[in-house]
């Protein structure tokens, strides 16, 4: 009996010592280091040139929303440079085989702006995805900005091929190239309804190609889009975008992406030369075109300037000729140089600045 009544004090101080401990608050968690911020992120702010002191977010994020399978996302950042010395990217890590971007080798002076692309292939993924890029900058002062990109690749709407790629196009021509936008959802008069006008030098071209039928369900399209013959030489980077009848997803974007080349062009345009009578400077000025060719001359060199062919004699896409400027008496002068080739019309106009000092 004695033994029994030990056994129950010993439960009911044990219950006891339970039920206290259960009754304490819990510890609070010990204190987390605070994240710092990467000041590089500033640079990606859209109106951080006009508010340079608000407080950059922890990460820069775009969100391109539901988008059929296959897209190719492109997105443009504005990067920003705040700061008084000169900003470039010396680096670019992307957190997906998914995830690419267009190098910007620019250097950014203080105040200057320039583009940053991205782009995010759905693809390469099912369903939601968010994934990051860390852009380094540099090389005096370093911060790595962290850009979050995100998408919901949707299964039964696909696009192939997910974005128009028209390459490198002459001057001038028209080309062509289609894109395949399949439905293969559960509503039965799923359409395409019109394709948005946009200020881009493209003709678009809709046509529904295939449809299931009131049971079955499911539709096809075709996209064609043309480069108009007068569109301006440079980059094109464009989205067209197209309604539908589907009040939860209404839009759907198909990127392009192009260069168009002028028949003739030339790095630099404009070459400003300066040395002292008696001695000499040299500039070597690019010459390219959309399809090799052969400078056969330039004309109007004077003043001291003179012009150093190509050697070789090979037709190339890209051709180097030299300026070189002797001085024969102090004073400015301006040329025009006009290059001649053997293309059709490929002859381009090049100025040249001169002076010569004592």
């Amino acid at each position: 009996m004695r033994q029994a009544r030990r056994l129950v004090a010993i439960a009911v101080a044990g219950l006891t010592l339970t039920v206290a401990t259960a009754a304490d608050p819990p510890a609070p968690p010990a204190p987390q280091p605070a994240q710092t911020v990467p000041w590089a992120n500033k640079f990606f702010l859209p109106d951080i040139g006009t508010n340079r002191e608000q407080a950059a977010p922890a990460v820069i994020t775009h969100n391109f929303g539901e988008v059929p399978h296959g897209t190719l996302c492109v997105h443009k950042f504005t990067v920003t440079n705040i700061y008084d010395t000169p900003m470039q990217i010396i680096e670019v890590k992307k957190g997906c085989t998914c995830l690419d971007y267009v190098p910007m080798t620019k250097v950014l002076q203080p105040n200057d702006t320039a583009e940053f692309t991205v782009t995010m292939n759905s693809a390469k993924f099912v369903g939601a995805n968010a994934q990051n890029f860390y852009v380094t900058f540099g090389p005096k002062f370093v911060s790595t900005a962290v850009l979050r990109v995100s998408a919901n690749s949707r299964t039964d709407v696909s696009v192939s091929p997910g974005a128009v790629a028209l390459g490198t196009v002459p001057q001038g021509t028209r080309v062509n190239q289609s894109v395949q936008i399949k439905y293969s959802g559960r509503t039965r008069d799923w359409k395409i309804t019109e394709v948005v006008p946009g200020n881009y030098p493209l003709d678009v071209k809709l046509s529904e190609v295939g449809r299931g039928g009131p049971l079955r369900g499911g539709a096809e399209y075709q996209i064609d889009v043309t480069l108009q013959a007068n569109a301006a030489p440079g980059t094109i980077s464009e989205q067209i975008t197209l309604k539908t009848n589907d009040p939860t997803n209404p839009l759907i974007h198909v990127g392009v992406t192009g260069t168009v080349a002028a028949p003739l062009e030339v790095l630099p345009n404009k070459v400003r030369l300066e040395a002292k009578v008696g001695e000499s400077a040299t500039q070597r000025v690019l010459v390219r075109a959309a399809k090799p060719f052969k400078v056969v001359g330039v004309d109007g060199a004077a003043d001291g300037i003179t012009v150093e062919l190509p050697t070789g004699g090979a037709a190339r896409p890209v051709q180097g000729i030299t300026l070189k400027f002797e001085p024969k008496q102090p004073g400015t002068a301006a040329r025009q140089l006009r290059i001649r080739t053997d293309l059709e019309g490929g002859s381009a106009v090049l100025a040249v600045e001169v002076e010569g000092t004592k």
